[in-house]
């Protein structure tokens, strides 16, 4: 049976995670601050210029990394954060119908593995997902095509059969089309993403060059209804 395959993005596509890294990050300033006997402005400095060293890398998003690298266990800013998390109207809808519809949904991320699985564990979207790729695993931030390379291998799918569904026209979109993915970028993401340092914001005022753009999650239904009805007729 052929494997198609759904690469979902996750922050600013599925889940407004804008809140909760903000006060993630805030959180780490006044751990830093406490356990260093520093001054939180000092704190603040000290944290935000150790990010900027990091930009444009995957060990931006590394959380565990951030906290390892001031002594620091990453759990507490997590967890005591977790409610801030926000799950987009129709994510959980879209990604059963997807299911049901045959795709395989693979949640394919910057974030690193402990942080993303802790975060679907508490908004329950843990089991939805047929696999997880994040950028520990592939050592590459997504705009590399390493995270769809490792899953269509992985799952043995065609790229010209799966879809790459993200907000980041650099991240999401052009980097699954160089790959022969089809692609559907959600214009509704861009607002929905703290970045604590600029990192990889500019890749917003790129140009999009999706198969399609939505403005809601909902607007999806009809292309996976359309592409399933279309692959019925083919092996029909």
């Amino acid at each position: 049976m052929e494997k198609r395959i759904i690469f979902w993005d996750w922050t600013g596509t599925l889940a407004d995670e804008a809140q909760l890294d903000r006060a993630v990050c805030q959180s780490l300033e006044k751990e830093i601050a406490r356990r260093h006997h520093l001054p939180p402005e000092e704190a603040a400095s000290l944290f935000q210029a150790y990010l900027r060293r990091l930009e444009g890398t995957w060990e931006w998003h590394d959380y565990l990394r951030h906290a390892r690298h001031f002594g620091l266990d990453w759990r507490p800013s997590q967890t005591e954060n977790l409610p801030l998390l926000r799950l987009l109207p129709g994510a959980r809808e879209i990604l059963k119908l997807a299911k049901d519809l045959g795709w395989l949904n693979i949640l394919a991320t910057n974030a690193v593995k402990a942080v993303i699985e802790l975060r679907l564990q508490w908004i329950g979207l843990f089991d939805i997902f047929d696999d997880i790729i994040t950028s520990d695993m592939v050592q590459s931030l997504k705009s590399a095509g390493k995270h769809f390379l490792y899953g269509l291998q992985k799952w043995s799918a065609q790229a010209t059969d799966s879809f790459s569904v993200g907000d980041n026209p650099v991240q999401d979109i052009q980097s699954a089309k160089t790959l022969g993915l089809k692609t559907i970028f959600c214009s509704f993401g861009r607002k929905l993403t703290h970045y604590h340092s600029p990192h990889i914001s500019p890749d917003h005022h790129q140009p999009v060059v999706a198969d399609y753009q939505v403005a809601s999650l909902g607007a999806i239904r009809d292309i996976l209804l359309e592409k399933s009805v279309a692959k019925e007729a083919t092996h029909g």
